[in-house]
């Protein structure tokens, strides 16, 4: 969702949770003051039965000019946006609305509506309303007040930015544009004197894991951010070098982790106390996650099956639901404790060598990457930060260094003789990542300019000659570069790899499994190579132009009404014989059909390359498949003639055959023609794969056993494919190369 979606009502109101924190006030604002903007009068309310009285959120409130206001009751809106929360979810009073919108960074736990966004790997709502301010072109920048409301949403969500994950999290917190005066009176306003209280009585229920030195610490009703305080606190103990703070929020389990060690970085014990149940990490020494609570308690009942325990369960604090005592969670937290500190190997780089029976060697697939020359973005010697989503790198720019971008937005650099030699580069192809939640970015850290390597990136594809060794990991390993670096390890998990590549600085390297085996194949193995049948109008070729001229030169000869060329986007995909049918009043019927119909030919011959060509980038796709040896070939329902012609004229030396409309073949969507070619080919359905770009050919596909990747920008559009079946929709000929 797009908040300019919004723009479509006018009676709009913006409702925060009941019980209101830092981070859904600070979201509020945002959309009002956008709505604002577009000359809309929204309000900005919350419900429940108490009002804000700490002192921090009524500080931010006033010093910001926030116009948030408490209702017990609201008239029915058009639109009611739900931020920081999502309707019927049980954290905010239900208000009948006409429509309802969610914006969120929490679990999904109820159904959505059809207008919602919802980022549940975000640290704070505050960065969603912020990145989607920014994709509207608003300049949140520019509005100090609303800079450092959301800037110290995500401070307080996110335990003073200890527990920052994702890099949209870490953008806000480097771009924000906050009142640092204001920000630190909110942030020496955090902490009341009940609160105090909590933290003293938990300090004296420490739990302590003496083979760990760790400490595990139950927190009584708080705001979440004194858990880091309280983590803080009892790390200064001399026996403790690891904490994990946690209490009951409404949403579930939050908690906070600190490590003063180098073998445990607090970010992926944080990660992996709430594995596949939650959302965790941060920092090396800080961090922090939330575990919903129907998903702890799932977990808590499974542990207790497991241990043959009688669970021990409490109500909520409404009294409407079962969940784990606190006793049960701590000891859910230590059992995950326990399987993240044992069972794991720390390994040194600069020793290690992989010689076990079970490695195996592997070359890269042949998928499309990005490349951009460093020098290009940056002069010599700038020291940059690559942020992306896997975390942060920093490097210095260097004559001869290509950054490369992998299919996700996953970078490294490599020197230029290296990469001449790994890939096939392509120097006017523009590079897409598919299907990446984030997009990496480039920081010159002394001047704080940011540059956006996507914007110029071209396409590189590996040639399969680079060979790795590898092994998967049985347990855990934490693979240190060097034994004299402080906390700089990388963890790898059970299924991931450990790989040995002798062009990466001390050979050795953790890769996770899904990120292994997307770019990497078996060196054994043969990469499948699937033969190609492509359609050829509004596939290959951009034709519409000339066979709308040629319809109406046809039709004007005998004095019939022209087409324009929308109509004859709709009418072609079965031959020019049926689109002539749809153009001439009453078709065949017509006692001059059969006169047009010969005009039509005699006109199309002679200008059929008037205004065709090429669509954008297939000439690019052509050579990378003959690169491969993939076969191709051309089917279409143009005239035999015309089919060769064109094929000779654009597409000589790639196509091994281009069949047309013939005597004694039956045209598309009957499976003829591409039986014919197939056979040219020596493959077969298995083989095969089928491109086009309307309903034709889907049918044609479906016809002949063939899987059929449906394109966009040819004379159909994706709402229309999808309607006619469509499985498989690519937007741009790049992405052929991942299916193939």
């Amino acid at each position: 969702m797009k908040l300019s979606e919004l723009l479509a009502y006018d009676n709009i109101v913006i409702q925060c949770h009941d019980n209101p924190d830092a981070d859904t006030i600070a979201c509020g604002f945002g959309v009002y003051l956008y709505l604002k903007s577009k000359g809309k009068e929204p309000r900005l309310i919350y419900g429940g039965q108490n009002v804000i009285r700490k002192t921090n959120l009524v500080m931010l409130i006033r010093d910001l000019k926030i116009p948030i206001e408490h209702v017990d009751y609201l008239h029915k809106p058009e639109l009611l946006v739900m931020v920081d929360c999502q309707y019927h979810s049980g954290n905010s009073a239900v208000f009948e609305a006409e429509h309802i919108a969610v914006i969120d960074h929490h679990r999904i736990c109820t159904e959505l509506p059809e207008l919602s966004e919802v980022r549940s790997n975000l640290g704070a709502c505050s960065t969603l309303v912020w990145n989607m301010l920014k994709t509207e072109g608003f300049d949140v920048r520019g509005n100090r007040e609303l800079s450092t409301a959301l800037y110290y949403g995500l401070y307080t969500d996110t335990g003073s930015l200890t527990e920052i994950v994702h890099p949209l999290d870490r953008d806000l917190r480097d771009e924000a544009n906050f009142d640092p005066a204001i920000m630190r009176k909110l942030r020496n306003a955090n902490l009341s004197l009940e609160e105090l209280e909590v933290a003293g009585a938990a300090l004296l229920h420490t739990d302590y894991v003496e083979e760990f030195r760790a400490a595990i610490v139950k927190v009584g009703q708080c705001d979440p951010n004194i858990l880091g305080l309280i983590s803080d606190l009892v790390l200064e103990v001399d026996a403790i070098d690891i904490c994990v703070a946690f209490n009951l929020q409404p949403e579930g389990v939050k908690f906070s982790v600190r490590s003063c060690v180098k073998e445990v970085k607090a970010s992926e014990l944080a990660a992996e106390l709430c594995k596949g149940i939650g959302s965790g990490g941060g920092h090396l020494e800080k961090a922090g996650g939330l575990i919903p609570m129907e998903l702890m308690t799932q977990e808590y009942l499974k542990f207790c099956k497991e241990h043959h325990f009688a669970p021990r369960m409490e109500y909520d604090a409404q009294g409407r639901h079962e969940q784990p005592a606190a006793s049960g969670i701590k000891s859910v937290i230590e059992q995950r404790m326990r399987d993240y500190m044992g069972n794991t190997d720390i390994v040194y780089a600069q020793d290690c060598r992989i010689e076990a029976e079970d490695v195996k060697t592997y070359c890269r697939r042949s998928v499309p990457w990005g490349y951009v020359r460093a020098t290009d973005l940056f002069a010599e010697g700038t020291q940059v930060t690559v942020r992306t989503l896997q975390g942060d790198m920093k490097a210095t720019v260097e004559a001869g260094i290509v950054f490369i971008i992998g299919p996700k937005g996953e970078c490294f650099f490599r020197n230029e003789e290296a990469f001449m030699e790994e890939f096939r580069i392509y120097t006017d192809w523009k590079f897409d990542l598919r299907n990446a939640e984030y997009e990496p970015t480039i920081k010159d850290v002394e001047k704080g300019i940011i540059v956006e390597p996507m914007k110029c990136a071209k396409v590189c594809v590996p040639k399969g000659t680079t060979i790795v060794r590898a092994r998967r990991l049985a347990r855990k390993v934490k693979l240190f570069r060097d034994k004299d670096e402080n906390e700089q390890y990388t963890l790898g998990r059970v299924g991931d790899y450990m790989v040995d590549s002798s062009d990466t600085i001390n050979n050795i390297r953790i890769m996770r499994k899904d990120l292994f085996e997307e770019i990497y194949r078996d060196s054994g193995e043969q990469e499948e190579q699937k033969s190609v049948i492509f359609d050829l109008d509004g596939t290959l070729l951009y034709s519409l132009e000339d066979l709308k001229n040629a319809t109406n030169a046809a039709l004007e000869s005998q004095n019939m009404p022209t087409c324009t060329l929308d109509q004859v986007r709709r009418y072609v995909g079965n031959g020019v014989r049926m689109l002539m049918v749809r153009a001439v009043p009453d078709g065949e019927k017509n006692p001059k059909f059969e006169e047009t119909f010969a005009e039509f030919k005699k006109y199309y011959g002679e200008h059929c390359l008037d205004h065709t060509k090429p669509y954008p980038d297939i000439m690019h796709l052509l050579t990378e498949l003959k690169a491969r040896g993939v076969k191709t070939a051309i089917v279409s329902n143009k005239l035999d003639s015309a089919v060769k012609e064109l094929d000779e004229r654009f597409f000589r030396g790639y196509m091994t055959t281009a069949i047309g409309e013939m005597e004694g073949v039956a045209k598309k969507p009957a499976p003829d023609m591409v039986q014919k070619a197939m056979k040219i080919l020596k493959t077969d359905t298995k083989k095969a794969i089928y491109v086009g770009d309307s309903e034709v050919d889907i049918q044609t596909a479906e016809n002949t056993g063939l899987p059929c990747v449906s394109v966009m920008w040819g004379f159909r559009d994706a709402e229309f494919l999808r309607k006619n079946r469509a499985q498989v929709l690519i937007q741009r000929p790049l992405e052929l190369l991942y299916l193939i």
